[in-house]
């Protein structure tokens, strides 16, 4: 099973319509689904191990996939098995 990752800030225009795309997805795929906080100790750790300088940054298996929003067929491949 795939494991998605979602890193966000609470000041970011495009978190919220990418939780939302990611959260339609996991209905229609399965896959593990994570949302982190930059600013939280496991976020900042994420941070410092991608060197993730824009949010939102979807990791996918423990790679950076995506930095923005990406377009809903983009994400949909990445997270179907």
């Amino acid at each position: 099973m795939k494991k998605v990752q979602l890193v966000y800030t609470k000041h970011c225009m495009y978190c919220p319509p990418t939780k939302a795309l990611f959260k339609e997805l996991e209905q229609k795929h399965k896959f593990e689904y994570e949302e982190i906080d930059a600013a939280s100790e496991e976020g900042q750790k994420l941070v410092q191990k991608f060197d993730i300088m824009t949010v939102p940054t979807i990791i996918v298996d423990g790679k950076v996939a995506f930095v923005g929003l990406p377009t809903k067929e983009k994400a949909e491949a990445a997270v179907k098995d």
